[in-house]
């Protein structure tokens, strides 16, 4: 009963009994939440999610001018990348000669 080892042993079981027994007094004894602080959770996460990038992303689509914007900014996107691919590929071929 002298050795580290069992001392040790001994404070890891006793810290997790009390950890064990708080976890089951605190279930116990804490009641669930009530309904208006559920309702002001919710709210909170609805406001959250409006300002976020999925709220933000439903606004643009169901919004048809930014539908339409961007429709057309892609449209102008693609053949720029693709002449900007080609070119710097032509650059690249042509300081290797």
């Amino acid at each position: 009963m002298q050795k580290k080892w069992f001392k040790l042993f001994i404070w890891f079981v006793t810290t997790s009994f009390f950890f064990a027994l708080a976890a089951i007094l605190i279930s116990m004894f804490r009641f669930g939440p009530t309904e208006q602080e559920v309702m002001q959770f919710m709210m909170g996460m609805m406001k959250a999610m409006d300002s976020s990038l999925m709220g933000l992303s439903m606004q643009v689509k169901e919004d048809t001018n930014i539908h339409s914007l961007m429709n057309q900014s892609i449209a102008f996107a693609f053949p720029l990348l693709s002449i900007s691919i080609a070119a710097g590929v032509y650059v690249r071929c042509r300081r290797k000669v």
